[in-house]
């Protein structure tokens, strides 16, 4: 039969092609995870970073659910120190940070594009970081003045509104963990200055010297003034002194935008894994033994060290190991993190509060664990899920809709 001559109907011939398209490109099927995800995003090419950021999380939480006697025998000391080692997982949260915030930029430098800064930016970082931040704000705030008679909460919480704690000291009283959404705003500003004032470098020379800046800046800075951020009595990050956190997430977003990174950097990550490890454990001993604060420096080193290993999955991430990371559930758990982040201490802190001590009773003891702990997780899912993931696309969808010209191609992929 041939088909030269023939009167073909335009609608049969394009459903042939969808056919002949769809029979030499497996289609992907559905997964309930994608109702989570907000696209486009850079983390559906590396899902395994959203299972460090299940990792990271889980980290804290347990850092901060678990609580032992400290008048305990040393064994009961050491595994109250170990669970309270997961606070630290703030490090790698940092880390994956630098990574997600700094890739559109290196893409964009070696892209070659006149414009620094990716289109939409400050939107993508608004819509992310602040309505969960407000409504956590606006619920947190009447439950405490209810519960202690303390109105000091009502002007705390407007300076949170009003953005005056990314700029100016206050009190931590509200919510201690948000010292970290401190830290992290401030470098979403600097790392877009930073580029701006290297826009005339060439992308090699910013390769080293971007990272270099972030980790020595803010490392000579508390060597000099002995700053480190703190959430109690006061959140005050001491910038610029947290920054080096973000440096080897910089650096691997730099070199795998420059092509730099093989299939062989992937073994790294074990070298990550292996490195956070011994970080926990040593950091429960040295906490027990009473001696952390001699050592904490050397630890905190090692522990961006260990994050920045575990981003070279980014290398190969089909690895065994990024496959393992890339579970469905430790990727939810990554995807709801922030929500998670911002609503499990207050919760956490007012069930122990209500419960009092627990006597020595098992079963009291799991309660005061285990209920918060279910509570944080099933609002923080709801939060995410009907007031977090619709504004996250609203967002996404006015920074496509409006892109600058000649930046079609560079927008994609931003964090």
């Amino acid at each position: 039969m041939t088909f030269d001559n023939a009167q073909v109907n335009p609608s049969r011939l394009e459903a042939i092609k969808d056919l002949t398209v769809s029979k030499s490109r497996p289609s992907k099927q559905a997964h309930w995870l994608d109702r989570w995800h907000v696209n486009p995003s850079l983390n559906r090419d590396y899902d395994f970073i959203d299972g460090l950021r299940g990792i990271a999380i889980l980290m804290v939480i347990v850092g901060h659910h678990v609580y032992t006697n400290p008048d305990s025998g040393w064994l009961v000391r050491f595994v109250g120190a170990l669970s309270g080692a997961g606070g630290h997982g703030v490090t790698l949260f940092f880390s994956l940070s630098g990574f997600l915030i700094s890739w559109p930029f290196w893409k964009r430098k070696f892209g070659g594009s006149e414009r620094v800064v990716p289109p939409g930016y400050g939107a993508r970082r608004f819509w992310k970081i602040y309505p969960p931040l407000a409504l956590s704000v606006v619920l947190l705030t009447p439950l405490y003045v209810y519960m202690t008679k303390d109105w000091s909460y009502v002007p705390i919480a407007a300076k949170w509104l009003a953005g005056i704690p990314f700029l100016f000291p206050v009190s931590g009283k509200l919510n201690p963990v948000m010292w970290t959404l401190v830290v992290e705003v401030q470098f979403y500003i600097t790392l877009p200055l930073v580029f701006l004032f290297l826009k005339k470098a060439l992308p090699t020379t910013c390769l080293w010297l971007i990272p270099s800046a972030f980790f020595v800046i803010p490392t000579i800075t508390h060597a000099v003034t002995g700053g480190v951020a703190s959430f109690f009595p006061e959140i005050d990050a001491h910038y610029p002194c947290p920054l080096d956190a973000f440096a080897l997430g910089i650096l691997m977003a730099g070199l795998e935008n420059a092509g730099c990174l093989t299939k062989r950097w992937a073994r790294l990550g074990l070298q990550g894994f292996i490195v956070w490890i011994a970080c926990l454990l040593v950091t429960a001993w040295a906490t027990a033994q009473g001696t952390l604060e001699g050592i904490g420096d050397i630890i905190r080193l090692a522990e961006i060290i260990g994050s920045g290993c575990l981003l070279c999955y980014v290398a190969d991430p089909k690895h065994p190991i990024a496959t393992l990371l890339s579970a469905p559930w430790l990727r939810w758990c990554g995807i709801i993190s922030y929500e998670w982040y911002l609503f499990h201490q207050p919760i956490t802190l007012t069930a122990r509060s209500i419960a009092g001590k627990t006597g020595g009773s098992v079963v009291k003891y799991a309660a005061v664990l285990f209920i918060p702990l279910l509570l944080g997780l099933a609002l923080s899912a709801i939060v995410y899920r009907w007031f977090s993931l619709p504004i996250l696309k609203y967002g996404r969808g006015q920074a496509k809709a409006n892109p600058a010209p000649g930046d079609k191609s560079l927008s994609q992929g931003a964090a």
